[in-house]
């Protein structure tokens, strides 16, 4: 009876000792898997604070856009008004030419004495 109870004994300190080796190895993987999580963690961060950046420069660039088209229909709006205009200053250089043409028909008139 007592050999069967020592059988016992060694029987229940190898279960022990080969649940303390799984276990410590069950530790080490949860610490590295609890690593690989804090890296997962700290990259998403990272990913977040990226994407925060790129946010707001696409909101600057989208502000930049609209100024960018508000100047060129301006220009478009300059650039119609210079040709209404230069049509206008051709018209009326030729209006100035015609009269200098008349002015100067009516002067050979004049004879001086």
């Amino acid at each position: 009876m007592i050999g069967h109870i020592q059988q016992r004994t060694k029987s229940t300190l190898v279960a022990l000792e080969i649940s303390t080796e799984q276990a410590q190895r069950t530790r080490h993987q949860a610490e590295s898997a609890n690593a690989v999580l804090a890296s997962i963690a700290s990259s998403v961060m990272v990913i977040d604070e990226r994407n925060t950046v790129i946010a707001s420069a696409s909101e600057e660039q989208a502000l930049v856009a609209r100024e960018v088209d508000r100047n060129l229909v301006r220009i478009r709006d300059l650039s119609a008004q210079s040709a209404v205009r230069t049509g206008q200053t051709g018209s009326a250089s030729q209006s100035l030419a015609e009269l200098a043409s008349d002015l100067t028909t009516t002067l050979r008139q004049f004879k001086l004495r």
